[in-house]
Formats: structure tokens, C-alpha cells, sequence
């Protein structure tokens, strides 16, 4: 029996308790002076330092989501988004880090049970990984070859197994959604440097590369299998988590490091408002100012706003794991678009202050570009586009031809 098994099938038994939910809390908080000062070395290494990867791991922030069954920490998803903000504010691009591999090690534990007998077998791991493009899978005796480039792979340094994509050799199906996922440990993979981009540098997001990697049937999750679904035959299952989608969990969630990121613009400009004058005017002090002040504070209510429709979500996944129940597709077209408006809250909140911190924010040296930088690219990922949300909200509600199938949104 692995430290994975679960004891009783069907037991969904509960979210971490509230003193371990502050616990986990207040350690980011904690961290967020480190987590800053590291920042710009992260950024220019273009992955987490050292400094920033031991204090994930050494406060098990990179399991905090993993289930209590698999040897997680097993925050609800609420307390996970509370946690994420902390460290956002820190650094948007360790948060990500945080998100992806906190993301994808909860995805693995909704897998077959060979994929989790291989995976966690030591209990917690970290997983990361990529479907798009995606490898090529070859059948042989016992097991796949594995070939392919998987770029975006965010956290590959901090990660012991990949969860790639893959398609059938001679397979000229399309991507979605007809894609499988192989587990490959990253000891057999190699991280090509490729990831110079504007912004999230610091997340490590390079190429991971497999060249004819063979892998055991028991960690390939073919498209036509039970992954993801809620299956209770499994053994490994007992989790409030286990009876949750993972599209609508992953993009909910990773949107509270936007808003954390934005979040930590908010105080900067806050604390200049006092200090800084409103050039080419009388004015003064820009806290004298009319304008000023009602920009300020209609970023604050986009904010404000943003993070209510945040914590009304992931409140509904939690209340769903708890009651053992599925949340059905009208409300996840609803959840599509709720993230769709979150979107377009942070994104004027975090332009409106930027606005108002004026052209010298954009200096490489001030911390309000960094997270301009991050929170305007982590906004513009697959999941994240608005008019997509939307369009699948109002074909919903209106009946119309769904452009998205029901496990992709």
C-alpha cells in the first residue's frame, strides 16, 4: 500500500482545517519581503532563485493544494486563492510558479490510479507540464515512446514529473479534443532555454523536450479514459476535490495572482499619492487632487469588485467537494464569463494605475513595472480571453452552437 491509498471510498471527508489555512496564510504573508527582494534576480535568471524555491518548498506551498490523501496540504480552494494574493504581492511570477504546479499536481491526483501509484509514490510531488503542441505517443510492448517539445512548461525547475500532451503517431485528429496526457519524470526529459518573453521572465516557462522516452502503459491517460471525471471505483479517491472540473478550477484560480499582482500596484501608487505632485499644475500633493483621487478609487472598487466574484466562485467549488456534487453545464458557461469580467476588472485597474503613477513607473528599477509587466501577460493566457467567456455565456443562455466542447470551458 503507498502513502496515496485511500481508506475508505467514498469518504470525501474535508478541506485543511482552519489552523492550518491561516498557517499557510500568514507564512505568505510572511514571505512576501522575500519573496520581493528576490524578485529582480528571479527576473533576470528568468526563473525562481534559490532563495525563492527553498521557501516554497520548505513550507510546502508547492503541495498546499495537493490532497491531504496524497500527503498534501489540501487547502480549500478559497484559502488557496487567499494564499495566492499574499504571494503575488510578492512576486506575480512566483505566484505563477505556485499556480501551475499546484495546478497540475491536483490534476494528476484525479488520475488513473497507475498514474498516482507512479507519481506519488513517495508521497507529495511536484508536477508541471504542457498539452499544446502536442508530442507524439508510439505504442510498443508495455509502454509509449514519447517525442515532443512542450513550450510554457512554467516551473519545470521545481518539478519531479511532467504531465505532457500527446497525440497518436499518424493521428491527424484535432487538438481538441482529442488529445492524451503521458507522466514522464523530468529526470528524463531535457529543459531547452527558450523563455524570453516581457513578462511572468521569472517562472522558468522553458521548452521541456522528451527524445524517445519510454514510459510505462500505467502513466499514459488516453483521451477516451475516465481522467478527470469523477470515478469512484478508483482507489485512490476520497477527496473534496476529487468531484471537481478542472478547467473552471484552474482558470478560477489562477486569476487571484492577477489580482494580488494588482493588488500590490494599488499600495504602491497609494503610498506616492501623498508625496508625488501633479506636474504642470498648482495642485500640489496628487492626494489634492479631484481626479486623482476618484481614479484611485475606482481602481480600488475594480479590485474590490474582482475579488468578490473570486471568492463567490472557488466558494461554490468548495461548497460542491463538500456536498459531493457536480456542478452542471449552464453554470460552467456562467463561471467562463464571471472569470471573463474578472479579466477585464484587473486589467483596467492595473492600466488606470499605471496611468496615475505616471511614465517614470516604466523604469526597469521600479518594482509598479514588474508587476505591470506580469499581470498584463499572465492576463492574456488561452483561458483568460474575455470575448471568448462571453461568447460561450451568450450562446449558452441563448442555445446557440456551442464553439468550445463542455470539458474545455
Amino acid at each position: 500500500m503507498t502513502t496515496a491509498t485511500m481508506t475508505a471510498k467514498g469518504d470525501l471527508g474535508t478541506f485543511a482545517d482552519k489552523a492550518t489555512a491561516e498557517a499557510m496564510i500568514a507564512k505568505a504573508k510572511e514571505l512576501r519581503p522575500l519573496f520581493m527582494a528576490e524578485a529582480a534576480a528571479g527576473e533576470a535568471q528568468r526563473s525562481p532563485t534559490k532563495a525563492a524555491e527553498k521557501a516554497l518548498f520548505d513550507n510546502n506551498i508547492l503541495s498546499a493544494l495537493l490532497p491531504k490523501r496524497l500527503g498534501g496540504v489540501g487547502l480549500s480552494f478559497t484559502d488557496f486563492c487567499r494564499m495566492q494574493i499574499e504571494i503575488a504581492k510578492g512576486d506575480p511570477a512566483i505566484s505563477w510558479v505556485v499556480q501551475i504546479i499546484n495546478g497540475t499536481s491536483w490534476v494528476t491526483s484525479l488520475a488513473p490510479d497507475s498514474v498516482q501509484d507512479a507519481v506519488f509514490a513517495n508521497g507529495p510531488a511536484t508536477v508541471c507540464g504542457a498539452y499544446n503542441p502536442p508530442g507524439k505517443a508510439r505504442k510498443v510492448d508495455g509502454g509509449w515512446i514519447i517525442n515532443g517539445a512542450w513550450p510554457y512548461t512554467s516551473g519545470s525547475r521545481q518539478s519531479s514529473w511532467a504531465q505532457q500532451g500527446v497525440v497518436m503517431e499518424g493521428d491527424d485528429s484535432p487538438v481538441v479534443p482529442g488529445i492524451s496526457m503521458c507522466y514522464i519524470p523530468f529526470s528524463d526529459l531535457t529543459i531547452k532555454d527558450t523563455w524570453y518573453v516581457t513578462g511572468m521572465q521569472g517562472t522558468g516557462s522553458d521548452t521541456s523536450v522528451a527524445t524517445d522516452v519510454f514510459i510505462p502503459d500505467g502513466q499514459m491517460v488516453l483521451m477516451d479514459e475516465r481522467a478527470g471525471q469523477i470515478d469512484r471505483t478508483k482507489r485512490h479517491f476520497g477527496a473534496p476535490s476529487d468531484v471537481l472540473p478542472v478547467v473552471p478550477v484552474v482558470r478560477t484560480t489562477g486569476i487571484a495572482q492577477l489580482i494580488g499582482g494588482v493588488e500590490a500596484m494599488l499600495e504602491i501608487v497609494t503610498a506616492e499619492a501623498a508625496k508625488k505632485p501633479v506636474l504642470t499644475t498648482t495642485i500640489g500633493p496628487r492626494i489634492n487632487s479631484g481626479a486623482y483621487m476618484s481614479d484611485l478609487g475606482e481602481a480600488a472598487a475594480m479590485i474590490d469588485t474582482a475579488k468578490l466574484i473570486l471568492f463567490h466562485l472557488v466558494g461554490e467549488f468548495d461548497q460542491l467537494g463538500l456536498t459531493d456534487t457536480e456542478l452542471s453545464l449552464d453554470d460552467k458557461a456562467r463561471h467562463r464569463a464571471q472569470c471573463a469580467q474578472m479579466i477585464k476588472l484587473v486589467h483596467s485597474a492595473s492600466e488606470s494605475l499605471m496611468f496615475l503613477a505616471g511614465s517614470s513607473s516604466f523604469s526597469l528599477d521600479k518594482p509598479i513595472s514588474r508587476y505591470w509587466k506580469d499581470i498584463s501577460m499572465g492576463l492574456r493566457h488561452i483561458q483568460n480571453i474575455p470575448t471568448i467567456g462571453y461568447e460561450i455565456y451568450g450562446r449558452n443562455i441563448a442555445g446557440g452552437e456551442m464553439i468550445s466542447p463542455p470539458g474545455a470551458y
